[in-house]
């Protein structure tokens, strides 16, 4: 079931600014100025994953090891919730960011060496289901069908039909992959994106794709998910800039990123009218980075 929301508590816009604010409300992950700390290989079989990418339009990474920290991440997310505070400030702490940069290697050989992370994060408590959709269509990928931006999906806990996990249309099965339009295709072609705790699911800009509503009548626990977007350098930045510091993604970075994904997620903050203020205070204090300039 979702909890209920709660108001945010006075003086979050300034607290917000202190890591020890972060660190006492969530003993457990940490806030420091160190890189991350492991990375995962580049996998052998580069070639296939990217194959797959062209062929279906997504890949899914069974258990790839970044899944150590994700106890501890799942009930930082509860906590941060418990607080009256949006899930997505999990992404203050290394422990997530550190998951990503074990992704580093994986990414190099999607993107040919190219990967650059585009500064759209958020994390979600429970799945109130979302409009199916493509969120780069018509720009999603090359004319050789490899990835112009990826979506980067990692479920903290199990992701099933009960509990709202992702449901995609595979690009071969999709006769408007590649357009903006909806999908054409057969209903049998759809794919639910059932996964572990820890898997990891990318997926083009092209990918026809939504997630379901939590069934009311399961008793099922509420997902929790980390979502990044990542994109080529052979490309125009998505957004106004690129992180250009990944895999290391200081605290300040952090912040601004949360402050220009949370206009993006007004629904989260209904009848909380503090949010305003928090993003803009953040928004003001933690501008995003500038890129490096190419030579």
């Amino acid at each position: 079931m979702l909890l209920k929301k709660r108001k945010l508590p006075q003086g979050i816009a300034i607290a917000a600014q202190s890591p020890e604010f972060w660190r006492r409300l969530v003993p457990d992950l940490t806030i420091s100025e160190s890189g991350p700390r492991r990375m995962l290989p580049r996998r052998p079989d580069t070639g296939a994953d990217r194959m797959r990418l062209v062929n279906d339009g997504f890949l899914h990474l069974a258990q790839p090891g970044l899944g150590d920290a994700l106890p501890d991440i799942a009930a930082g997310m509860r906590r941060i919730v418990a607080a009256g505070l949006p899930s997505a400030f999990v992404g203050v702490y290394d422990e997530v960011w550190d998951m990503l940069a074990g992704l580093d290697g994986v990414l190099d050989g999607l993107f040919d060496g190219k990967a650059a992370l585009v500064p759209n994060f958020w994390a979600s408590h429970g799945a109130p289901g979302t409009g199916a959709q493509r969120r780069r269509g018509g720009g999603g990928v090359f004319a050789d069908g490899t990835p112009k931006n990826l979506t980067i999906w990692l479920p903290v806990t199990d992701a099933t039909p009960a509990n709202g996990c992702v449901y995609v249309v595979p690009a071969g099965q999709d006769r408007n992959y590649g357009s903006t339009a909806r999908a054409d295709a057969s209903l049998p072609g759809i794919r639910a994106l059932t996964a572990q705790a820890g898997d990891v699911l990318i997926w083009t800009g092209e990918i026809y794709h939504w997630q379901g509503r939590v069934d009311r009548h399961a008793d099922a626990s509420p997902l929790l998910a980390l979502t990044w977007e990542f994109q080529s350098r052979d490309t125009a930045p998505l957004e106004q800039t690129l992180i250009d510091s990944f895999p290391h993604v200081p605290f300040e970075t952090r912040l601004a990123i949360l402050a220009g994904q949370m206009p993006r997620h007004r629904a989260e903050f209904a009848g909380q009218p503090v949010w305003r203020a928090v993003q803009q205070t953040l928004a003001n204090r933690y501008p995003m980075p500038a890129m490096r300039q190419s030579a």
